[in-house]
């Protein structure tokens, strides 16, 4: 689920509340809910203020005292915030499937409302998380068995952990909502947090057995506590051939409904057996001396033997001949006859996947040689379990999926520690190897502590993702104000002669005052009243043909150097040197209006009559050039491309064709995406997409750990593309591709 904003919702804020309404029996489970969160919330106020004070008493900070002030004034209102935005989240959470806004595109990412993430926002959180995860750990079973019946009861929503509002993640942000308003300190905000957990979050249990308790009562799946969780290990769906081992202990009856989706789960298997069985021989069915439990206990003994490298396993005959060496009763041959068709199958299918998935350029060789680890485990699972083909879901399955997609961006540290990433894939892998027999419930296990290493290892690149946007943002909106600024100064200077004072005071001042209006949130009116003393100051320079030009120069003298005056306060320019040029300006002033009125065409301006030379006056002026408007111009950074990752483009406009296809690779791509790039001493360097800043037209990219490592251009980015410095990666399922690809092969190879 997406953060909410930290805004406090009202109850007439209609934008915040569905069209559509619970159904009564959820408004009853709300109203329970609320009442018990209402009494904890209470009890929990109680403490903090005794609490608060005797912090305060014991350490005399003034803070202390002050935050218990707060809670006291502001109790009331937390309450009744906490309890809104608790029904608010118990609406859309169970009336929508459309909960977040996942709007990935990399044109959508505009930053002018994200704030700079600050280390109390940091720890705030952390805390939020701690209490999250002690809480679910404490209450799995139960959650598990609300997020059942609420899914059962919801038509429109599936209801699991993500989504349930019940959920401890849900309640910690209706809490971090409702204590905005408390406007506390980080010190205090985190005591008020502690008791929150030890007075709330630890007392969620008989809550959840309350709304339990209710939904069975009211007929909502009511024998649901006496049903243990089926274990994956345990869930063998086959079909009963005579090639497929009959032990019991390894499966169980399936009759009716059970056995239709069984059928459904073998249909991958069955295709791949398939396949395989014209590129091999088929043994007569007879009774295997081998059955698949001595089989993965044989496997067990080879998972655990530190004697055989993944490399002494990369084929089905490698595989075979080691097995045949830990049962002596094969006789050294393993094959269909010995251990049955199926199984013998399995470890051919088993062996084609790791063989693609070793080969796949998107893992990072470190990464790739922790998983090939996992090869005898995962032929334990195809084993028992035949789902493991078929179920995307399957524990086992999602582990190797999520160690590669969390290995995807990985790259080597100089550091002498190992990344932490890197030790927690070999830690996961190090525990399937030690502690995998053929349990499958281990890969739950492993999968959810993976999860939440996963949200913490985001959660801080997502803080420095943030802060490197917001710069980034910045200095694209510094540096998209400073041409705009120079395109004015220039327009104004165009064809103009220029005093000096006039040159010395737009290049060391006005041009920062133009800069600083031209940035300010909704300074349209400020920026244009300075870009309009900005004409008056170069207008006043040019002679005079005309009485009525010199009376208007004459008006607006002391008015144009007041305002010169106030816009360089505001930039604190240096009073001796303001003071200089406006005297410089006021002696300029006088010398133009001391010149005679030319006698011939009275009506042109005197910037077409008179040249630099002719002004018998004490300050040099001379007419604008490209050199003086250069001058002029405030600095602004070259926009095109600059890569510390690579020599990834040059700035010169590309060579390619607007039609080229890679032009559309560009456009498709969207923030988070994963690419190579290929650096000047030959290694690579894994990055994502974070933004894209449409104003300077820049692609901007950070390593895993959100650090800034490279910025394109559109023409640079699709040159580095076509000239492969930079690949895109693939972070699809892993398994899913290693599956898709064995099939294809396969059918190839029929077909041939």
């Amino acid at each position: 689920m997406s953060k909410k904003p930290q805004i406090v919702r009202f109850s007439n804020d209609e934008s915040a509340t569905p069209k559509a309404t619970l159904p009564v029996m959820l408004k009853e489970i709300e109203s329970l809910a609320e009442a018990e969160l209402e009494r904890l919330l209470n009890t929990m106020l109680d403490s903090a203020d005794d609490k608060l004070f005797d912090m305060a008493d014991k350490s005399n900070e003034v803070y202390f005292f002050n935050a218990m002030r707060i809670v006291r004034i502001k109790r009331k209102g937390l309450v009744n915030t906490f309890k809104q935005e608790f029904r608010n989240n118990f609406s859309s959470h169970l009336l929508t499937n459309d909960l977040e806004n996942h709007d990935d595109n990399i044109e959508s990412l505009e930053l002018d409302n994200i704030a700079l993430v600050q280390k109390d926002d940091l720890e705030e959180d952390l805390a939020l998380d701690a209490m999250t995860n002690k809480a679910r750990s404490a209450n799995a079973t139960p959650l598990r068995h609300m997020a059942t019946r609420l899914d059962t009861i919801c038509t429109t929503v599936t209801v699991d952990g993500s989504n349930n509002p019940l959920d401890p993640r849900a309640i910690c942000q209706a809490f971090k909502v409702s204590s905005k308003l408390l406007d506390l300190d980080i010190e205090s905000l985190l005591v008020v947090y502690k008791l929150f957990d030890r007075f709330v979050m630890n007392q969620l249990e008989e809550l959840y057995n309350d709304v339990n308790r209710e939904f069975a009562e009211k007929g909502i799946l009511p024998d649901l506590h006496k049903l243990k969780p089926r274990k994956k290990s345990t869930e063998y769906r086959r079909r009963r051939t005579d090639n497929i081992d009959s032990d019991e202990s390894y499966g169980h009856a399936e009759t009716g409904a059970e056995l239709e989706r069984s059928d459904i789960r073998e249909e991958v298997f069955n295709t791949l057996q398939s396949l395989l069985s014209e590129k091999k021989v088929s043994y007569p069915q007879q009774q295997p001396s081998i059955n698949t439990e001595q089989l993965v206990s044989a496997l067990t003994n080879l998972q655990h033997d530190q004697g055989f490298a993944s490399q002494d396993l990369n084929t089905p005959q490698q595989i075979k001949t080691v097995i045949g060496g830990l049962l002596p009763s094969t006789g050294g041959q393993v094959n269909g006859g010995t251990i049955g068709n199926v199984n013998d199958d399995v470890i051919d299918i088993i062996t084609l996947l790791f063989d693609v998935m070793l080969e796949d350029r998107n893992l990072h060789p470190d990464i790739k040689a922790e998983i090939s680890r996992l090869q005898i485990p995962m032929l334990k699972v195809g084993l028992v379990d035949r789902s493991f083909f078929s179920e995307r879901s399957h524990p086992a399955r999602q582990l190797l999926n999520e160690l590669a997609k969390l290995g995807i961006g990985w790259n080597p540290s100089a550091a002498e520690t190992r990344d932490p990433l890197l030790n927690k894939v070999t830690q996961v892998v190090e525990r399937v190897i030690n502690e995998f027999k053929s349990d499958i419930a281990l890969f739950d296990q492993l999968l959810q502590e993976l999860e939440q290493f996963k949200e913490s290892d985001q959660r801080r690149a997502s803080i420095l993702e943030k802060r490197m946007r917001e710069a980034e943002e910045g200095k694209a909106r510094s540096e998209s104000a400073k041409r705009t600024v120079n395109s004015e100064v220039a327009r104004i200077c165009h064809g103009r002669v220029i005093a000096e004072p006039v040159k010395h005071i737009l290049k060391e001042a006005w041009t920062n005052v133009l800069f600083l209006e031209q940035l300010k949130p909704g300074g349209d009116e400020s920026y244009n009243k300075a870009l309009k003393v900005a004409e008056f100051l170069v207008w006043s320079v040019q002679p005079k043909s005309t009485e009525e030009s010199r009376a208007k120069l004459k008006k607006v003298m002391s008015s144009l150097i007041k305002n010169l005056k106030v816009g360089m306060d505001k930039i604190s320019f240096n009073p001796y040197r303001a003071s200089q040029l406006l005297a410089e300006l006021e002696d300029c002033h006088r010398a133009i209006l001391s010149l005679p009125i030319p006698s011939e065409s009275p009506e042109v301006e005197a910037n077409e009559q008179y040249e630099p030379a002719e002004l018998d006056v004490p300050v040099v002026h001379e007419k604008v050039t490209e050199q003086v408007l250069t001058e002029l111009a405030l600095p602004v950074e070259s926009s095109d491309v600059s890569s510390d990752a690579a020599d990834s483009g040059s700035n010169e406009a590309s060579k390619l064709a607007e039609d080229d296809p890679v032009y559309g690779q560009i456009d498709g791509l969207q923030a988070g995406v994963w690419v190579e790039l290929e650096q000047q001493d030959g290694t690579s360097l894994r990055c994502k997409l974070a933004a894209f800043i449409a104003s300077v037209n820049k692609y901007i990219f950070v390593n895993r750990t959100g650090m800034k490592v490279a910025e394109f251009n559109r023409s640079s980015l699709a040159d580095a593309m076509k000239q492969g410095v930079v690949s895109i990666l693939d972070d699809v399922a892993l398994f899913d591709r290693a599956l898709e690809s064995v099939i294809t092969n396969l059918r190839a190879m029929k077909e041939a």
